[in-house]
């Protein structure tokens, strides 16, 4: 990890949902904004906006936050069993996002979990508060959904570890949980990978944009959809799939269009994959058949995804992409 000081850039944009979107989707050059990096002494709130916490939930992670230097504030909802498998209502999750989006003294919006119920929040949400006073949003995983809904907006975000997967003893180094508190201090500038024998070598640029391939998949022909008509970098990874689900998904990417538009490709983590014994080939080799012929850089074996190190990366942002037989760089720009 490559580490410098950036400065915010904050930009104002306004309309409705609906509008926005119209708007947004007629000017896709435009820039994004990028809300302000985080401080010691401010102050984070987290929430649950997918699937309920376990009963034996570890709260080691206020600790972390504290040692940060951070102030926590914790949604109403948070630990909320109400609901067989949501963290509430739609209604109370989406209000426990609300007043985070709305409280002034948040500088941060910190998913603690993914699942499933991130995309039943939406139409209960009111955006205007926060396209006047952006804020990072974090999490992976469902959280994918906010990542392509912060897209529309043209709102930077951070694709990174939550604290479901902190480690519980605060004493250890936790490179995921650290690279989150790098990520939301502006101090990512780079990431830099081993070698891969299914790496496509090249360098292209574009915006970095993805996620869980099954929400990516999920998403396809809806609102939220990128069509990826602008240089974008595409990031994938996913858990406990079946490996043809996987191929199932690919199809799509390529037969929307999608795989030919990139202008280049991060390969995550994909963990616990299914049924690869019978298929007769690993999920990278899966993968690698559709991506070697693309012509654009790909880097297989990114850290990001359900297994450690997840590496938190700035999404929306404009990056460059170069593979060589050293390995792989992603720059953020």
């Amino acid at each position: 990890m490559i580490r410098k000081n950036t400065l915010a850039a904050l930009l104002l944009c306004g309309g409705l949902w609906g509008g926005m979107i119209e708007s947004v989707a007629q000017t896709p050059d435009r820039e994004f904004i990028r809300p302000p990096f985080l401080h010691a002494g401010d102050t984070v709130s987290v929430v649950a906006i997918s699937s309920q916490l376990p009963e034996d939930c570890d709260t080691s992670f206020l600790q972390r936050f504290a040692g940060w230097g951070l102030t926590v504030k914790l949604g109403a909802h948070l630990y909320c069993r109400d609901s067989i498998w949501f963290a509430g209502s739609d209604i109370q999750r989406a209000g426990d996002l609300q007043r985070a989006l709305d409280d002034s003294t948040v500088k941060a919006v910190i998913f603690y979990k993914g699942g499933y119920g991130a995309i039943r929040t939406l139409d209960h949400l009111d955006w205007s508060t926060f396209r006047r006073h952006p804020k990072w949003l974090v999490g992976y995983s469902d959280l994918t959904t906010m990542h392509y809904a912060l897209r529309k907006m043209r709102v930077e975000s951070i694709h990174g570890a939550m604290p479901v997967g902190f480690l519980a003893d605060t004493t250890r180094v936790d490179s995921s949980a650290q690279s989150l508190r790098e990520a939301l201090w502006g101090e990512v500038t780079a990431y830099r990978t081993e070698p891969h024998p299914f790496n496509t070598f090249g360098r292209s640029f574009g915006r970095l944009t993805g996620g869980n391939l099954s929400l990516i998949y999920a998403l396809n022909g809806t609102d939220l959809d990128n069509p990826l008509d602008e240089p974008s970098v595409l990031l994938i990874e996913d858990v406990a799939e079946h490996v043809y689900h996987i191929d199932r998904m690919m199809q799509t990417l390529k037969r929307s269009g999608k795989l030919a538009r990139v202008s280049a490709i991060l390969v995550g983590h994909f963990t616990k994959i299914k049924g690869e014994e019978k298929w007769g080939s690993s999920v990278e080799e899966l993968i690698h058949e559709y991506t070697r012929d693309l012509g654009v850089p790909v880097i297989f074996g990114f850290p990001a995804g359900h297994e450690a190190p997840n590496y938190s990366l700035y999404m929306g942002r404009r990056v460059c992409v170069t593979v060589d037989s050293g390995g792989g760089l992603v720059e953020f720009l």
